[in-house]
């Protein structure tokens, strides 16, 4: 089983803490993102410049976008599973959507879901939980 991580830049940390996690307790391939140590390129927005300067065209004509966004494609047509780690944002949600959209699973995970705070269009989810435990359980039943 393979899985891809999709998060927020902000969620950095997590992202790899997961990455290790599941490794060590799946027999689960984990992509990450912002994890350029199995030599993955790795693209964060601050390296082209100001983002108050860019808009959605002009930030996608850098060739830096344009390799950041087929290394991310690549990995995620690779994946079977797309691990969500709320809270994130538009790309990573694009990413969930993208890996539905072929017809593979899809974990949301974040370690607690507040109250008022929710989005109908999670439903595309196997599995939606604030637990560790819960994710290991599923990815083991898929292999």
């Amino acid at each position: 089983m393979k899985v891809y991580l999709a998060s927020s830049w902000k969620n950095r940390e997590l992202v790899i803490d997961w990455k290790e996690f599941i490794s060590e307790k799946t027999k689960c391939q984990v992509d990450a993102f912002c994890d350029d140590s199995d030599g993955r390129f790795v693209f964060h927005f601050s390296e082209i410049g100001n983002p108050n300067t860019l808009d959605a065209i002009n930030f996608l004509e850098d060739e830096r976008s344009q390799n950041a966004f087929l290394e991310d494609r690549k990995w995620l047509d690779w994946a079977d599973v797309c691990l969500l780690i709320l809270p994130a944002g538009k790309s990573a949600h694009l990413e969930a959507g993208y890996i539905k959209g072929q017809g593979k699973r899809l974990i949301i995970w974040q370690d607690s879901f507040p109250k008022g705070e929710f989005d109908v269009m999670y439903g595309f989810a196997d599995l939606i939980t604030d637990s560790f435990d819960a994710v290991i359980e599923y990815l083991n039943e898929l292999e």
